[in-house]
């Protein structure tokens, strides 16, 4: 769990170090593309092979939209505007709003008074963290902000759709069909916005692209959902609560950015919801 944090944590911080060198959506049409061909190379050593039929390819390709591609520009293109470790705050909030949405859309996930109490606290965090004042102006920062939690919104939808869509498919199957087709995603929408994606880089450039896509990635989805499997789901959540403090330590020591009072205040209230959620902590009258 510990790992799969530090992975995630990561991809804030060289997300900050690319956006000075690259333009957002070429950053993420190289982070996929690149853990789509980490993720074939394990599938062909694994000697799976990817399914054929249109049916199936027809869910890849939405849940490379919902899962990659737009959450992953949403988080790119946010932090022009906002720290790595704000934005790693805002993005815990995916748990919240995966209450709130699953209890609409899933018969057997419904909103009961422990997961209200937990989802309240949540966003009760979230102003703290972005600033009552920021939600009444519109601004770059805001702007970057609710690119983060249009990001976490994704995801969930993601979620939802893979549990009825995909759920005949191995996990490394749909996660490797996934990047294939959100790197055609983020092909299409880099060359619309920015030009053509491919641009020459030094070594060490090809480098820290190689740790985002492959181990922040590629590694990271099958840690994922390796402790998914063996955690479940509410312990396998708390990785969001580790994911905030080891993004703000890389960014305060490697790039001097210090998180505001409000935003670790907004944290610590995130993190209890999510304890809350994941049932770790108790309430009054309840077992």
């Amino acid at each position: 769990m510990s790992l799969l944090g530090l992975l995630w944590s990561g991809t804030f911080f060289i997300t900050e170090i690319l956006l000075e060198l690259f333009p957002p959506f070429t950053i993420v049409f190289h982070r996929v593309g690149l853990a789509a061909l980490a993720m074939l190379a394990l599938l062909w050593l694994r000697g799976k092979r990817l399914p054929k039929d249109s049916r199936s390819w027809g869910g890849f390709i939405v849940m490379g939209f919902l899962n990659n591609a737009l959450p992953f520009s949403a988080i790119v293109f946010g932090q022009q505007y906002i720290t790595g470790g704000l934005a790693s705050i805002l993005n815990s909030t995916t748990a919240f709003i995966a209450v709130v949405i699953s209890g609409i859309f899933l018969a057997d996930e419904r909103l009961t008074p422990r997961r209200f109490f937990g989802v309240t606290l949540g966003v009760g965090g979230v102003a703290v963290a972005m600033g009552i004042d920021t939600l009444g102006d519109l601004s770059l920062e805001s702007i970057g902000q609710f690119c983060i939690l249009l990001s976490s919104t994704s995801y969930v939808f993601a979620s939802i759709w893979g549990k009825l869509k995909l759920r005949r498919h191995d996990a490394d199957i749909t996660a490797t069909a996934m990047l294939i087709t959100s790197s055609g995603w983020m092909f299409g929408i880099a060359l619309w916005v920015e030009g053509i994606p491919f641009t020459p880089m030094a070594v060490e450039i090809l480098g820290v692209f190689l740790i985002y896509a492959v181990l922040c990635t590629s590694l990271a989805y099958i840690l994922y959902f390796a402790l998914l499997k063996e955690a479940g789901a509410g312990n396998t959540m708390l990785v969001t609560i580790l994911i905030p403090p080891l993004a703000l330590v890389l960014d305060a020591l490697a790039l001097g950015q210090w998180v505001k009072p409000h935003e670790m205040l907004g944290f610590a209230v995130i993190a209890l919801g999510l304890l809350i959620l994941s049932n770790k902590i108790p309430l009054p009258g309840r077992k």
